[in-house]
């Protein structure tokens, strides 16, 4: 482990936790109009909590951070630079997957969710969400060490 101060400040707590959120969530009963929201924002939380992690690792390296109207996808193209390789293709279209889901549950789109879509996007987290951890967990520990430069 290169970077053990990096290690202990990022956290997977929140990764860990929406994905929790998702998985009792899509085990209660409840409306399904309600079933959906909630399932959705927790959806967009889990996106959000991955891209978070990634500018945490890009702001360590002092990459300047994507502003303005594509700055998630750009997000994911700076990340992919730094990720450790091997890069898996499949994985990062999940993210991308994600990213654009997000972008529709979080604008004026949300009439466009249905039970098909979400349970598309649910299957990839939880296809994927190993695979997520040890992306970021081995890209973490194999950055280069900063603080002397």
């Amino acid at each position: 482990m290169r970077n053990p101060e990096l290690r202990q400040e990022i956290a997977y707590e929140n990764l860990e936790k929406v994905y929790g959120n998702i998985t009792t969530t899509a085990k209660i009963t409840v409306d399904q109009h309600v079933k959906l929201a909630a399932l959705a924002y927790e959806c967009v939380g889990y996106y959000n909590a991955i891209e978070h992690l990634m500018i945490r690792m890009l702001k360590y390296l002092r990459y300047p951070i994507p502003v303005g109207s594509a700055s998630h996808k750009e997000t994911i193209k700076l990340f992919r630079q730094i990720a450790l390789p091997p890069h898996d293709d499949n994985l990062f279209a999940v993210i991308e997957r994600l990213m654009a889901f997000r972008h529709v549950a979080t604008k004026i789109y949300s009439f466009l969710l249905d039970w098909n879509k979400l349970q598309s996007i649910l299957d990839d987290i939880t296809q994927a969400h190993n695979a997520i951890k040890q992306l970021m967990v081995e890209t973490v520990d194999h950055l280069p060490d900063t603080r002397n430069g």
